[in-house]
C-alpha cells in the first residue's frame, strides 16, 4: 500500500511540473536551460539559406528550363528536362509562370521548405530565354 501510495504522489507532482513548466512558457521564460554542446546548439538553430554570390563577375551554377507554378502558394519551380527546381529568391517580375528562363545561382539541396517540391536553388540572376 505504501508503495502505491508513494506512485500517485509521484504521477502527480509529475503533472504538477509539467504545468508549472507550461505556464513558464507562456509567461516568456524558457523551459530548457540553453546548452553548450555545439552539436546541440546547431541542431536548434533555425535553418538559413547560404550567402549567394553576388557582385561583379557573378559566379554560379547556370539551368534553363520552364517556369511552373508549385502546389503551394507562391511557390515557383523551374522544369528542366529531368529535374525540378524550387526557385528561392530572384527577381519575381522576371519568374512569370509559363516563361522560358536561364537562372545563375547556387542550388540548396538541404535547405526545408514549406513549397516541398523541387530541389531549392538560391536565384541570383535571371535572362530570359
Amino acid at each position: 500500500m505504501a508503495l502505491r501510495s508513494f506512485l500517485v504522489l509521484a504521477v502527480v507532482a509529475s503533472a504538477l511540473g509539467g504545468c508549472a513548466a507550461a505556464s513558464d512558457e507562456s509567461a516568456g521564460a524558457p523551459s530548457v536551460a540553453p546548452s553548450s554542446s555545439p552539436s546541440l546548439q546547431a541542431t536548434l538553430a533555425p535553418s538559413r539559406p547560404a550567402a549567394a554570390p553576388s557582385g561583379p563577375g557573378i559566379s554560379g551554377t547556370s539551368i534553363s528550363g520552364e517556369i511552373v507554378e508549385g502546389v503551394e502558394a507562391g511557390c515557383l519551380l523551374l522544369q528542366t528536362p529531368g529535374t525540378l527546381y524550387l526557385l528561392i529568391g530572384g527577381d519575381r517580375a522576371a519568374l512569370q509562370v509559363g516563361k522560358r528562363v536561364t537562372v545563375v545561382g547556387t542550388p540548396q539541396p538541404g535547405l526545408m521548405s514549406t513549397c516541398q517540391q523541387g530541389t531549392p536553388f538560391q536565384v541570383v540572376s535571371v535572362r530570359s530565354g
